[in-house]
């Protein structure tokens, strides 16, 4: 609303350094067999450039099995940590978890893809707007990127950091509008925020509660959630003052909080064969020649390779991270930090995509 938290970027590759002399950082990352030279010198590359105290945690996923390493800009030193188990926000990476919980309503004959979400709905959509399920998880619907309400100045709503699913109701009651031609691409945030209240308000059930029953307890994923007080022992804090809380809101399309291993351990999932898995990896629309959107996921071409990477990237104001997986090859890269949004946009990006590209060289 119209405060606004940035949650999510595709495919941005701008790199903007920020925060030390790059010719005073020395770098002192340990080699192994799977981070080698190669490897940690691409991280070095971008680490260094970081504000002092950023870390990243990496899980590199070749054939299935899973290599962790860390990397923590200190001081005039880039080193190695172990960070694997500690935990970061992971932004719009949510929003695939989002797409999964979606995809298994689906199979469960809870809703159809393309059904209108005002049938499920005791009241009538703002303008009497028709909306699918899909439109939401893909980017079609015709939604801005954030709802334009001034919560200043609009008494109904709640304040930014008490936001929740009623004040969700209110916009699709009140203030429910169109930005765009539905049907074109137009990423919203708001959008998969209405498609987390969709789904609570049929189950009625809270959104965390259906991560933690339908996904995360499934997978043994336990150091997940969208409860701030449950991953803050192992939490890596946000660097400087810009970790801006998710109101309730706002958890579906950003607001999870997980480690590199536990989403190794979705990645395994998303390399099966599971319906729901499958489902959301179907590609749903055709970007340009080279990117497709299935639900969640991002889905990009590469052809000198012959395969498909699905990626999702993600950015809270404390926040950055990347998840690019090779469903062929059972190959991947997950990176999660706590760089900062501001003048930082595309490095985790970036350094995501040149760890996965570096693997087939």
């Amino acid at each position: 609303m119209k405060k606004e938290i940035a949650v999510g970027l595709l495919t941005i590759l701008v790199l903007v350094g920020c925060g030390s002399d790059n010719n005073t950082v020395t770098n002192n990352l340990v080699q192994t067999n799977v981070f080698d030279k190669s490897s940690t010198d691409i991280i070095f590359n971008k680490v260094k450039k970081f504000p002092k105290n950023v870390q990243v945690s990496i899980a590199k996923i070749k054939d299935g099995n899973v290599y962790y390493y860390g990397a923590l800009h200190g001081s005039n030193a880039v080193s190695t940590v172990e960070n694997y188990t500690n935990t970061f926000m992971i932004g719009s990476i949510t929003k695939v978890f989002t797409s999964t919980l979606l995809a298994q309503m689906v199979l469960s004959n809870k809703m159809a893809l393309d059904e209108n979400i005002g049938n499920k709905l005791s009241y009538t959509l703002n303008n009497n707007i028709s909306m699918s399920y899909r439109q939401l998880a893909n980017h079609t619907s015709g939604l801005p990127r954030e709802a334009d309400i001034d919560l200043d100045k609009d008494p109904k709503y709640n304040a930014f950091d008490q936001l929740d699913m009623t004040d969700v109701e209110k916009y699709l009651k009140y203030d429910l509008k169109l930005a765009h031609t539905q049907g074109t691409h137009l990423y919203s945030n708001l959008g998969v925020n209405i498609l987390g209240y969709m789904m609570t308000y049929i189950e009625n059930k809270p959104y965390e509660t259906l991560l933690q029953e339908r996904i995360f307890n499934k997978l043994g994923m336990k150091h997940s959630t969208t409860i701030r007080a449950n991953a803050q022992s192992r939490l890596i804090p946000a660097v400087g003052a810009s970790d801006i809380p998710f109101p309730l809101a706002y958890k579906s399309a950003g607001g999870i909080h997980s480690t590199v291993e536990d989403l190794y351990k979705f990645s395994l999932a998303s390399f099966g064969d599971e319906p729901e898995y499958l489902l959301t990896q179907e590609a749903t629309l055709k970007v340009d020649d080279t990117i497709s959107i299935g639900l969640g996921w991002f889905i990009e071409r590469k052809t000198e390779l012959n395969l498909n990477f699905y990626s999702h990237s993600g950015g809270t104001h404390g926040y950055r991270s990347i998840i690019v997986l090779d469903r062929e090859n059972q190959n991947g890269i997950i990176v999660l930090s706590n760089l900062p949004l501001e003048g930082n946009i595309g490095d985790i990006y970036n350094l995501g995509m040149e760890l996965m590209e570096e693997m087939y060289k």
